[in-house]
């Protein structure tokens, strides 16, 4: 994939006088074919090396905000984990731990799919073995996507009792955060966009109440009768995004 650099029309523009880009069509299509010729690679997507024993967090140490990143259950593998990432839209690194089934939420690992910077890590974090690891030059694009109006209810899978963590990714905002940790809760539009960013996302289930928001990866047939909870479904799929992928918040 080949991409032309903001320097390059800058250089243009400073080079080629206004009479000539303005009046001399010939000499103008001359400038552009040499500058399609001055063409740049784009990066390519990379991971760090190593982030064994550390915890990923955007600014400091002792701040942990679940609005930063979606958490997916049920990954076995820090392959899975990463995988997680580059099916997904802004993702910015990912933490796995290795090992979560005690928390009674499905077998296998964690994983975090970041949607911001992570500028520090928290090291010798052993508990869980916790990995962290940065995604660089992430070259996917926020998907177009249409939702349902919206059914009353949480989403579900083949009936109205089919459901599993390891049918969607979590976001949320921490009902439980006290005062002076206040953060923004996540909005419906916010949800839908997390959704748009993953991969093959089938629909969203959102609590307006907290932010807490499922990006669903299995198809949704049913609802539950949870009150404050709707289930919107993706009803079609359009083309890439053709603005940056700022996914949070």
């Amino acid at each position: 994939m080949l991409h032309v650099t903001r320097r390059h029309f800058t250089r243009v523009l400073v080079d080629l006088p206004h009479t000539v880009a303005f009046q001399n069509l010939s000499m103008l299509l001359l400038t552009l074919m040499a500058l399609c010729l001055d063409l740049v690679p784009a990066q390519t997507p990379t991971w760090d090396v190593d982030g064994q024993n550390k915890a990923c967090r955007h600014t400091k140490t002792w701040v942990v905000y679940e609005g930063y990143f979606g958490k997916h259950y049920c990954t076995e593998t820090l392959e899975d984990c990463k995988a997680h990432c580059e099916n997904t839209a802004g993702c910015k690194g990912v933490e796995f731990s290795a090992e979560w089934s005690w928390a009674g939420l499905g077998t296998g690992g964690r994983c975090e799919v970041w949607f911001v910077d992570i500028n520090v890590t928290w090291p010798d974090y052993t508990k869980h073995q916790v990995t962290c690891l940065r995604y660089h030059n992430n070259p996917l694009q926020v998907k177009k996507l249409s939702f349902s109006e919206g059914l009353t209810g949480a989403c579900r899978g083949a009936s109205s009792t089919d459901t599993s963590v390891c049918y969607y990714s979590v976001h949320s905002t921490q009902p439980w955060q006290t005062a002076w940790y206040s953060r923004p809760k996540l909005t419906l539009e916010d949800c839908k966009k997390r959704c748009s960013s993953q991969a093959n996302c089938t629909g969203i289930e959102f609590e307006e109440e907290t932010g807490y928001c499922e990006a669903w990866k299995v198809p949704i047939t049913a609802t539950s009768d949870v009150p404050g909870y709707r289930c919107y479904r993706v009803e079609g799929t359009g083309t890439e995004a053709t603005e940056p992928a700022v996914v949070y918040p």
